[in-house]
């Protein structure tokens, strides 16, 4: 192998095993702020509820409350998918940079295999940061939502 492919295989190397680590760093993590925020704002809902209906908290409207609440799930549930999301991304860019790598060593290697997984690729990092962005909107929505009904107790 040419000195240049040589340095070219070992940087695609390089990039495979990182990509390799934020594969498994995607499974394994959960956004943790956002999962524990909207955990705790939904713990809070269920609590405050609770209160409302035994009749030791008064209240005249708990539609804001009850938003909140839909505002942190939906968060919840936007966050799971971008993990998906963002597994499949990390693991698509396996394939094309083992591809890459095939290329570089001079094998024979399936040029429209290599293009649709990169747009593959794009379209998982896409997906993962519009799903990431909107849960974080839905979680700050919440606990917007959450500090207006908890200030109008007062």
């Amino acid at each position: 192998m040419k000195e240049k492919k040589k340095i070219q295989y070992e940087a695609w190397s390089k990039h495979l095993e990182v990509t390799k680590e934020r594969t498994l760093y995607s499974s394994r993590r959960m956004d943790l702020l956002t999962i524990t925020f909207c955990g705790a704002g939904i713990y809070i809902i269920f609590e405050t509820l609770k209160e409302i209906n035994k009749k030791t908290l008064i209240v005249d409207d708990i539609l804001i409350l009850k938003l909140s609440g839909l505002f942190f799930l939906i968060s919840i549930i936007l966050n799971f998918i971008s993990q998906h999301t963002a597994y499949k991304a990390n693991k698509l860019e396996e394939e094309y940079v083992t591809i890459k790598l095939e290329k570089i060593k001079g094998e024979e290697i399936d040029k429209k295999e290599l293009k649709e997984t990169d747009k593959k690729v794009d379209s998982f990092d896409k997906a993962t940061g519009v799903l990431n962005f909107c849960s974080t909107i839905f979680m700050l929505i919440g606990l917007i939502l959450i500090a207006i009904f908890n200030y109008s107790l007062f």
